[in-house]
């Protein structure tokens, strides 16, 4: 007999870590090696398992975040979703809605109602709008502090997770491409030039070019409302003269227009404008200057 083998055997306290069968003992080498198990072939009555299958929730990477803060709007934000009983991606738009409206009241009042009617159940204090108003505090008080985009990384981070393709560009190059184009000098309100952002996702691009010429025109548009949103509460609390357009940029089209960062005759920082109320010079920067040729391109990505 084998020593290890009789040491296991005789030796009580040894049995329980006896994880394999005793070595092999060979001619020329020892093995220490397990024996093999015959290899199991994934397969399915469809003939083969689908991502998700083979990956479960529980091993795939879930939320991911640049900001700490994030972290806690996130919380708010399934604590939304729980108590109106909706989607987590459901609760982000109607709070973007909200926030909006509630920095464009009174205008935008019938808006705002509409909306929190579907967060109203449940008693005070626990009720899906008390949370939202608990994430519109919390986002103030965290880009008070450390100006980030906290709506963009939310929405990357924990809602689309790169669906459709939207990724957002990061700080460090909306950075680097506002201080290789624009001028570091700011020319205050009197040299006043316009920044478009034809795919602005959160308005990242905006932010940066504002933080070298804070007194300019900044434009941005997307096909995404939600983003639509995010830049606008992006300029709106810092108070950023801005318009942000709902439409395809590709296909010269304007559904809806908010402008941002201006006192209005009501107070409130975001107004909403019909296509038609939006200044005559806003129609003539977002518009693509294109051949008849071109003009059957576009139409493919409409």
């Amino acid at each position: 007999m084998a020593t290890c083998d009789w040491l296991f055997t005789h030796f009580k306290p040894l049995r329980c870590l006896r994880p394999f069968p005793a070595p092999r003992l060979h001619s020329r080498r020892l093995s220490l090696r397990p024996p093999r198990t015959p290899h199991r072939r994934l397969h399915s009555p469809a003939g083969n398992r689908s991502f998700s299958d083979l990956f479960p929730d529980s091993v795939l990477a879930k939320e991911s975040f640049r900001y700490d803060e994030t972290k806690h709007l996130l919380g708010l934000m399934d604590t939304t979703a729980r108590r109106s009983h909706m989607s987590r991606a459901q609760a982000f738009d109607d709070t973007l809605h909200m926030i909006v409206c509630t920095l464009g009241r009174p205008i935008m009042e019938d808006e705002y109602m509409q909306t929190v009617q579907r967060h109203a159940e449940g008693r005070k204090g626990k009720r899906g709008c008390d949370s939202i108003a608990e994430f519109f505090g919390h986002l103030v008080h965290a880009m008070t502090d450390s100006n980030h985009d906290l709506l963009g990384d939310l929405f990357e981070g924990s809602i689309t997770h790169g669906q459709n393709g939207q990724f957002l560009t990061p700080d460090s190059i909306c950075e680097l491409l506002a201080r290789t184009n624009l001028p570091e000098e700011p020319t205050g309100i009197e040299g006043r030039r316009t920044v478009n952002d034809p795919c602005c996702g959160s308005g990242r691009m905006l932010l940066a070019a504002a933080e070298i010429q804070p007194n300019w025109h900044f434009i941005g548009q997307d096909v995404d409302l939600a983003c639509v949103r995010m830049t606008a509460i992006n300029l709106a609390l810092r108070n950023r003269y801005g318009h942000v357009i709902w439409g395809n940029s590709l296909g010269v089209e304007q559904r809806l227009v908010y402008e941002t960062g201006r006192v209005q005759v009501w107070g409130n920082a975001i107004r909403k404008l019909e296509p038609e109320q939006a200044p005559e010079s806003l129609s003539e920067l977002t518009t693509l200057d294109v051949g008849p040729e071109a003009k059957s391109q576009l139409r493919l990505f409409e």
